[in-house]
């Protein structure tokens, strides 16, 4: 019979857990007999908050050089590029040195423009900001020579899949965000058998309280969040600095006027005009909180707002770096995320996202509502054209 799974609730313990239901058949007898066996991921979300904690400390070293160094370089995109390559080298590493075998990765870089002619310098800048951060950490006794980066970055080919297990990685998502000295995330997820079971968001730039009122950043220069999920679990986050995490949860708010909602900082990456129309219908009457990166999951996830919207223009595709550590954070907070039709995200298919029109995300209370607004403006939107 079919694999089912199950969220079941032990009177013994305090967080549920994840359960396969399994069915053995005896082979004296016709009957099936029903097997619970417990799915623990807890070893793996905790190499995935080290591992994006590690990417995000190079990160914020880069970015913080990037910022202090004259506006002309500014337009450079070398910074991101080292950072980049850098945090994926950083997460391929650390991640390999707890599940040495049977290791799959499906992540958003290669090596190939690394090793182009004129690329040789800015592969040893890598490869120094790589072993800083492996000596700083103090948990590994090794240095990685060029060659070893390299093969890291490429360990993240993988085409993903239904079948076993693989990471998945956005190594910085929001490049235009970091930089801008903005919002960027390293989001790293774990794929079982073409489900998200856990997830982590390491967002280096992100205030610790909320940002619905102030804004992006914080007042008091109190930034750096870690999201971390592990499906049935629940949602927590903690500072960057490792201190104390605490569990969050998604807004309550069930009237679509006092929401507010989320969307792309790039009107590129997100269709600013059919959310307007959506809000309309909603009677949303605060201005959207546009932001960069999956960010944005881990602001919902602890209720800084109430909705996300994002509607790719046409012809894009949508990778599944680009939001299965978000689902699962904002999932396991307690709100929904599904396509324009009202369909899960399906991370089972490799590294695209087949969706109709766009991704949505709120809580249960408001998803009927927003649903509804959706269809009508994409049909309003589609009449128009």
């Amino acid at each position: 019979m079919s694999l089912n799974c199950l969220r079941v609730v032990p009177h013994s313990l305090k967080k549920p857990r994840f359960f396969h239901l399994s069915y053995l058949r005896s082979s004296s007898s016709s009957s099936s007999s029903a097997v619970i066996v417990a799915m623990s991921y807890t070893k793996e979300l905790a190499a995935a908050k080290k591992a994006a904690s590690l990417a995000a400390h190079l990160c914020q070293k880069v970015q913080k050089a990037l910022l202090q160094s004259d506006v002309q370089s500014k337009n450079d995109k070398s910074p991101v590029t080292v950072a980049d390559y850098g945090s994926q080298a950083l997460v391929s590493f650390a991640l390999q040195q707890e599940f040495p075998a049977d290791f799959s990765l499906v992540a958003e870089e290669d090596s190939e423009d690394l090793r182009k002619d004129g690329a040789q310098e800015t592969v040893e800048r890598i490869t120094k900001l790589v072993n800083e951060s492996i000596t700083n950490d103090g948990s590994y006794n090794v240095t990685l020579s060029t060659e070893d980066v390299l093969k890291a970055i490429d360990s993240g080919r993988s085409e993903g899949g239904s079948q076993g297990r693989h990471w998945v990685l956005d190594p910085i998502d929001g490049t235009k965000g970091f930089l801008r000295g903005d919002q960027y995330a390293i989001a790293l997820a774990l794929l079982d058998g073409g489900k998200v079971v856990l997830g982590v968001l390491a967002c280096p730039n992100l205030p610790l309280t909320s940002i619905g009122a102030a804004g992006q950043h914080s007042p008091n220069n109190e930034v750096g969040c870690l999201f971390f999920a592990e499906v049935g679990g629940g949602t927590y986050m903690q500072p960057l600095d490792g201190s104390s995490a605490v569990k969050v949860q998604v807004t309550a708010v069930e009237n679509p006027e006092e929401a507010s909602f989320f969307e792309s900082y790039e009107a590129a990456h997100s269709m600013h005009d059919l959310s307007s129309l959506i809000a309309q219908k909603l009677g949303v009457k605060a201005p959207p909180v546009r932001i960069d990166s999956q960010a944005k999951y881990g602001a919902l996830s602890r209720g800084d707002g109430a909705i996300y919207l994002r509607f790719p223009h046409k012809g894009y595709r949508e990778k599944i770096w680009d939001h299965a550590a978000g689902c699962i954070v904002v999932t396991e907070a307690g709100g929904v995320v599904t396509d324009a039709a009202g369909k899960p995200l399906d991370f089972s298919r490799g590294k695209y996202l087949d969706l109709d029109t766009g991704i949505i995300v709120t809580n249960q209370k408001l998803m009927p509502l927003l649903f509804s607004a959706v269809r009508e403006s994409i049909k309003e939107k589609a009449a128009s054209l």
